[in-house]
């Protein structure tokens, strides 16, 4: 089941950089809870379906010029995967550019993704996720 897990992830982030959003949400589940990011600045905030999840990502796009996603490792952490992101981002009206390396744990269940918890800090996604590295 893991490597299943593995491969809805990657699929699901793959569909996503490719800006495909129709078959990145088919391996969300409709009830996907997305947290904010740990440590980032929508740490606290929680979103809950595909309305709410696609409301959150207009807003963000809003606040970023630019913003660069890459899942650089997948790791098996059993029903999560962890996957590390290179992260660059261009403020819209500061300018600032921030490069940022995360960690998020995305669990899985029946093939969906059902939870997201993102980690602004690597090590702290890996002891939440259970794993040793």
């Amino acid at each position: 089941m893991s490597a299943e897990n593995v491969q809805t992830v990657r699929e699901m982030n793959d569909a996503f950089a490719a800006n495909d959003f129709q078959s990145a949400l088919a391996k969300l589940h409709p009830d996907v809870v997305w947290h904010g990011t740990t440590g980032g600045l929508d740490d606290g905030q929680v979103t809950r379906g595909h309305r709410e999840l696609i409301d959150a990502f207009v807003k963000n796009y809003e606040v970023w010029e630019r913003l660069e996603l890459e899942a650089t490792k997948y790791i098996d952490a059993g029903d999560g995967v962890l996957v590390f992101f290179h992260e660059i981002a261009r403020g819209r009206e500061s300018g600032a550019e921030v490069e940022t390396e995360t960690g998020v744990i995305f669990t899985v269940k029946d093939g969906l993704i059902v939870e997201v918890h993102p980690y602004m800090d690597r090590r702290a996604a890996l002891e939440a996720a259970g794993v040793d590295q």
